[in-house]
């Protein structure tokens, strides 16, 4: 029979698909931490930038000390209060200004309009020297450096040009530092997302103020091309090709245990429910791998389910043929006396036996009911205890009931479950000539013995089987041990026939 879905029917990602995505992850995750470090974050720029302030405040340094050697008359703009306070202090470090996210991408450096001279010659005693200097320098800094005077007036292709159209030098002639993005040709992008790693023909510029009396005499104009991702690559390949190898074997190691430790023992155990939702018998073995702690307990829950299950299942095909067994003989019984009574010739001696009989056969059927109703009752009924083994005694006349050592004995049993179950032990001890029961309980064993007829070998095995008596004629309905049974199952403990010469001996294992 095909099981009837309760679960809404929608699309859910297997879990191969789940380990795939995971593994994918795993893989991009170093990959985009680089990027966001080494982009992102402007790693490259700022590292130019930084090195670039770092050259222009050396030229700075002996770019004044050379002009104030020559002495004169003090020149240049002069900074406002707060910058003159911050290049008076005895340290002044400079953080890095340029972030590419909102960093403007300015056009190639202007040419300005050319100039005839300098307005002051002792720039022309200096810059020279200063630029022969940077060229030796730029060997190994790969900077580009222009020198500039108070008027922002610096030497370049075709001679003496003005530079203070370009903002950076505007804010080095003003006392602060001014950077810039540029590119080479007039062929850029603009977009704020253009990514300065993929073109080597964008620059870092930064233009450092000279300050000599307060007053700015000149403007350091440094440029050089920052380091892009290929580079980059390039350089740390073998870094790189180590990370990668170890992050995918990492990634398929991780996909490989998930496969294994989960998605395999879940779809064993999903064929497993199937089989029982399909009506098939349970199967009592486990599999061979379940992988993690959990499936390990969710499989062992659906063994134990399983053989719940089946034997449930046993149960009720056993109670059904014992009960159309035992209610099929007064059934018959019944219906025979009542085709009789039907007779007219029948004497009023037989019609009395007949209504006997009817109310014997009647009375048997609605004990036999009765217990097997009780029995399905108890079972559904809640562990509890422990309880005290004086509260369970029953009071049966006739029947001597003796602890054997007396006081507080506390057995793991409800008192009301342990009541009933002391009271058939006891009945059918009284039905088989008992007059003395004795208990003891040590050891998480409860011994019952009594000083009755015993029990035969062979009737032994089948004790606690319902219906089976040997007292049938009596009036026996073989449920008292079968009832037992049914309640011990609640907590886990069996009831166990001891071989004795003498009176009948159980012992309940808790």
């Amino acid at each position: 029979m095909q099981p009837v879905s309760r679960i809404t029917r929608k699309w859910r990602p297997p879990m191969a698909l789940v380990v795939a995505l995971v593994c994918v992850a795993l893989v991009s995750i170093p990959l985009a931490a680089m990027l966001t470090v080494q982009l992102t974050s402007n790693q490259f720029v700022r590292e130019t930038e930084q090195a670039l302030m770092k050259q222009g405040a050396i030229y700075a340094e002996i770019y004044r000390t050379r002009f104030e050697a020559l002495g004169g008359p003090a020149i240049g703009p002069v900074p406002d209060q707060k910058l003159l306070e911050f290049w008076n202090a005895p340290l002044h470090p400079m953080s890095t200004k340029i972030d590419v996210r909102h960093h403007p991408v300015l056009p190639p450096l202007p040419n300005g309009d050319p100039v005839e001279a300098r307005a002051d010659a002792r720039h022309d005693q200096v810059v020279p020297g200063l630029g022969d200097l940077s060229k030796a320098a730029g060997r190994a800094t790969l900077a580009g450096v222009i020198f500039l005077d108070h008027q922002g007036v610096g030497a370049a292709d075709g001679g003496l040009r003005y530079f203070t159209p370009a903002t950076e030098v505007q804010t080095a002639l003003a006392g602060d530092v001014g950077v810039s993005l540029r590119t080479r040709d007039t062929d850029y992008d603009r977009h704020p997302l253009a990514s300065i790693s993929r073109d080597t023909g964008y620059r870092v510029f930064v233009a450092y103020p000279v300050l000599s009396q307060d007053r700015v005499i000149g403007v350091v104009l440094l440029s050089r091309t920052p380091l892009n991702l290929p580079k980059f690559i390039f350089r740390e390949r073998d870094a790189l090709l180590i990370m990668g190898v170890f992050t995918l074997s990492g990634a398929l190691l991780l996909g490989y245990l998930l496969l294994r430790l989960m998605s395999r023992p879940i779809h064993g155990l999903r064929n497993e429910a199937r089989a029982i939702a399909a009506g098939d018998k349970p199967r009592s073995e486990p599999l061979r791998h379940y992988g993690v702690r959990e499936l390990a307990d969710l499989g062992e829950s659906m063994l134990s389910m399983a053989d719940t299950l089946d034997q449930r299942s046993q149960e009720i095909a056993t109670y059904t043929d014992h009960v159309t067994h035992e209610l099929k003989s007064p059934v018959t019984s019944i219906s025979g006396a009542a085709e009789l009574l039907q007779s007219d010739q029948i004497s009023p001696e037989n019609r009395a036996m007949l209504l006997d009989n009817i109310r014997s056969e009647s009375g048997r059927m609605n004990t036999l009911l009765t217990r097997l109703r009780e029995m399905t009752q108890l079972r559904q009924q809640p562990q509890t205890g422990p309880g005290d083994l004086a509260m369970m005694l029953p009071d049966i006349d006739g029947l001597g009931i003796h602890i054997a050592q007396p006081g507080d004995t506390r057995v793991p049993l409800s008192n009301a479950h342990g009541e009933i179950i002391l009271l058939h032990m006891a009945q059918n001890a009284l039905a088989h000539g008992a007059q003395n029961l004795h208990l003891r309980y040590q050891n998480r064993v409860l011994r019952i013995w009594d000083d009755g007829d015993g029990i035969s070998e062979q009737d032994a095995a089948r004790l606690t089987d319902p219906f089976f008596t040997t007292r049938r004629a009596q009036g026996g309905t073989g449920m008292g041990l079968a009832i037992v049974a049914a309640l011990l199952e609640i907590y886990g403990a069996r009831l166990h026939v001891i071989p004795n010469a003498g009176g009948a001996v159980f012992e309940i294992r808790f």
